[in-house]
């Protein structure tokens, strides 16, 4: 079977004859020599006003991370041919906040990679710099091993670091449970007012793990003004504290620090609430 984005499925054979009559030009758009494999076809370029043209609804997701374009093309080695997504997510943190909406199961190490994942037969996912790879089979099967060795050669061609996003530096590094960070563009914890919020699990003195955020600065005080009137609001320690219960997910609260508007989740009441956000802001 061979998958070309998450709506169209294609029988063996088909797909290089219907690759004229997708919306998108090559336009000259370059792609990374991949050692090992050999590219039979065209490279297809999409951006974000076009996007929809090739994976429909799930190009919003794309959008709401900044996407800025993505080449698309058939790589092959062997018996096993793969279309492979390169989207241009615009910066290394957007990039891995798809990453992370996309992937899911435990993730494998590849040289020269931020993240990446292999999910045998059918699909693997690469994350370097601002570049989120996507790699689904056309046709045969991938192996953990073949998958591990074509992403390996793919970040190789990949241009930037092979380094977590900055940004993650806004979070405390106490408690902090290693491998848990991430990043969410838009309503996160299910709240719309909620944008821009980088967040990692954390556990301390052996309570149960609870979530931790910081509001990226261009978007901190927006947030916090959208708060105003909607969340109730305390006095702690000489600071204003805004917070709401959500379904779930026990009380959120979020307050200014000299390192910005950060915030903690999971508290099973006001008190706790205070004394936890206390202990992660300062």
């Amino acid at each position: 079977m061979g998958l070309t984005n998450r709506n169209t499925v294609l029988v063996p054979g088909l797909f290089l004859a219907l690759l004229p009559l997708v919306g998108c030009s090559s336009g000259g758009s370059e792609f990374p020599e991949v050692e090992g494999w050999t590219q039979p076809g065209e490279v297809l370029f999409y951006d974000a006003d076009t996007l929809w043209e090739y994976i429909n609804g799930a190009a919003e997701l794309f959008v709401s991370y900044g996407v800025q374009s993505c080449r698309t093309t058939d790589l092959s080695s062997g018996d096993l041919t793969v279309t492979v997504d390169l989207y241009d997510m615009g910066t290394p943190l957007n990039a891995y906040g798809v990453f992370e909406q996309e992937s899911s199961g435990e993730t494998v190490e590849v040289a020269g990679a931020v993240a990446a994942l292999v999910s045998p037969p059918y699909q693997a996912l690469l994350l370097k710099g601002s570049t989120y790879a996507k790699v689904n089979v056309f046709e045969g099967e991938l192996t953990m091993e073949s998958g591990q060795g074509l992403l390996e050669a793919l970040a190789a061609g990949l241009p930037g670091q092979a380094t977590p996003p900055a940004e993650f530096g806004l979070l405390p590094s106490e408690g902090l449970m290693e491998g848990s960070h991430s990043f969410q563009a838009e309503a996160f914890l299910g709240l719309t007012e909620l944008t821009d919020c980088v967040f990692a699990n954390y556990s301390r003195d052996g309570e149960e793990s609870w979530q931790g955020f910081v509001v990226l600065p261009d978007a901190a005080q927006e947030v916090w003004d959208h708060l105003s009137g909607e969340w109730e609001s305390v006095e702690s320690g000489g600071s204003e504290v805004k917070f709401r219960e959500v379904p779930y997910r026990g009380l959120v609260g979020v307050t200014w620090t000299d390192r910005g508007l950060m915030g903690v989740t999971g508290a099973a009441d006001q008190e706790a609430l205070l004394a936890r956000l206390d202990g992660f802001a300062h």
